[in-house]
């Protein structure tokens, strides 16, 4: 009998327990275990300033949402076809990387970028983006 009491008992105190957090998530209007408010709200690769020997290409991130735990940028800078560079920055909501070329004559350069946003139990979502010159 005994057993069966505790049993009993135990069942109960569960139940209450996820009756307690269904009512509280409704109340708040959030799931207790969702994670799926977050995202890429912004992101890009751009070249600017460009003279015949030089230019600055940079690269954003912008994630949004409650569940947002870090942004990362990710890089790679080829000037007159050659990967010169490589590069990432983190942040909280924004992350932004640059690299300036400065070559005795340029040519060509090219910016590859992949973009990433993670909720708090690290999934992670994903674009990329490039920017080439000349157009």
């Amino acid at each position: 009998m005994d057993k069966r009491i505790a049993t009993l008992s135990t069942v109960l105190g569960v139940l209450a327990l996820s009756t307690s957090l269904a009512i509280a998530a409704e109340d708040n209007n959030v799931s207790p275990l969702s994670g799926d408010d977050y995202g890429i709200e912004l992101y890009a690769s751009n070249i600017h300033d460009v003279t015949r020997s030089s230019a600055y290409l940079w690269a954003y991130t912008q994630g949004e949402g409650k569940d947002l735990a870090k942004t990362r940028v990710y890089s790679y800078f080829f000037v007159n076809g050659k990967l010169k560079h490589k590069d990432y920055d983190n942040g909280r909501d924004y992350a932004n990387i640059g690299y300036e070329v400065d070559v005795k004559e340029l040519i060509s350069c090219e910016i590859r970028s992949s973009h990433y946003a993670y909720n708090k139990m690290n999934e992670v979502v994903t674009e990329t983006s490039k920017k080439e010159w000349p157009e």
